[in-house]
């Protein structure tokens, strides 16, 4: 307990200095329609012709990739709507971590909605939330296990940059979310000042066991607004942590080939996450798809793993010639088995057809260097890798993501 309160103040003064500086320099309700004109959009850069090639030293980056290896999302807790992490209940428990460490994995990826009880004056999180992620970090990595911390399901952010829809309870429609820039600036400078207090107090722990996801997922459908938010929130947290990984990810709800629509800093300490669930059309069924089972199974994976890394070494080579900007696979995962009875009944995938993709999507992650962290260890909708009520994996995991 001495611990984690000492990491809860050491922070304080360093997070109050800042605040200003801050400030200056800087999917489901209801939006703010303002009536301020969309930003031109220009589509993704072209890097033939829009940008200089910097080769950079991503040995720092690529070490900590290697770290994270072969991952597991601990989702649906932190990021769920309420005080805790057991808002759609799923909480985190203590044993969670020995179980991850003991099937081989190496890391584990804790999404967090910090904004929905962060104090709006001072950017300051919830302590209590702080607190209870602080202690997951620490469970985690007494089991051996590097963590990843995000920024996940931020909706007054997203809708404000008119990503996304919610729902208008004076219309009772659900609506479209429109571009606000005075709300965006305004939801910005909390996300910034958020940040800062977030990654001055996680600095805390060893810069090799904790990295720093900027933003979870960013559904802004304008590229240029999302590469100025990344690059601004990297700012705020390289100076309030120093030595720590920073992820990046990318419009489009961070697609692996949306890579061009950034502009990554020259920092050898940083990676790039791209979320992969295609076909959305085998992996999501019942969430949006028609249940269809095997029939709709396809298998690309080892395909566009290839491109991806072909993609990054042509935009952001290493200084050695054959290296690049690290990848992570930050999100994958199908729907389906008996994790996934509720959504389709036994009309959607077959337990070995969601273990035979999830196995070929990791074999080709790991085989093109790309650590990664599937979707999801508990209850995801799913999702899930793990039967938290009967205590034992589903079948085929976790052999398919790591065997």
């Amino acid at each position: 307990m001495s611990t984690k309160l000492f990491v809860l103040g050491v922070t304080m003064m360093k997070h109050l200095f800042t605040l200003t500086a801050i400030a200056i320099g800087c999917a489901f309700w209801a939006c703010d329609n303002g009536t301020a004109a969309l930003p031109e959009y220009k589509g993704s850069d072209q890097p033939s012709n829009t940008r200089q090639i910097i080769p950079v030293d991503y040995t720092a980056g690529r070490t900590m990739n290697a770290l994270l290896g072969r991952g597991i999302n601990l989702g649906n807790a932190w990021e769920s709507e309420g005080s805790d992490d057991n808002g759609w209940g799923n909480p985190i428990r203590d044993k969670d971590f020995a179980i991850i460490k003991a099937a081989g994995f190496n890391s584990v990826r804790i999404p967090v909605r910090w904004d929905q009880d962060a104090d709006k004056t001072t950017h300051t999180v919830n302590a209590n939330r702080l607190q209870g992620v602080i202690e997951d970090i620490n469970l985690a990595i007494a089991n051996g296990l590097a963590v990843v911390v995000n920024f996940h399901h931020y909706n007054d952010l997203n809708c404000a940059g008119g990503g996304g829809s919610r729902w208008n309870y004076e219309t009772q429609k659900q609506e479209k979310c429109l571009y606000n820039a005075a709300k965006f600036q305004e939801e910005k400078t909390h996300f910034l000042g958020m940040w800062n207090h977030v990654a001055s107090t996680l600095n805390a722990f060893p810069d090799n066991m904790v990295v720093l996801e900027i933003l979870n997922e960013p559904s802004i459908p304008y590229d240029t607004i999302v590469d100025q938010l990344m690059n601004d929130a990297y700012t705020v947290i390289r100076a309030a942590a120093p030595g720590k990984t920073i992820m990046f990810e990318s419009y489009h709800m961070a697609k692996f080939g949306d890579l061009p629509s950034l502009h990554l800093p020259a920092d050898g300490n940083i990676i790039f996450s791209g979320h992969f669930y295609q076909p959305y059309t085998y992996t999501h069924q019942g969430h949006g798809y028609d249940c269809r089972g095997d029939a709709a199974k396809v298998i690309v994976a080892p395909d566009s793993m290839k491109y991806y890394n072909q993609q990054a070494l042509r935009l952001y080579p290493d200084i050695n010639g054959v290296d690049h900007v690290p990848l992570n696979m930050g999100e994958f995962g199908v729907a389906g088995g008996d994790a996934g009875q509720y959504t389709c009944g036994k009309e959607g995938p077959s337990n070995e057809g969601k273990a035979e993709w999830a196995m070929k999507t990791a074999q080709a992650a790991i085989a093109n260097g790309i650590s990664f962290h599937y979707w999801g260890f508990g209850k995801t909708g799913g999702f899930d890798a793990y039967d938290v009520d009967a205590e034992a994996w589903f079948p085929g995991f976790p052999d398919a993501l790591i065997k």
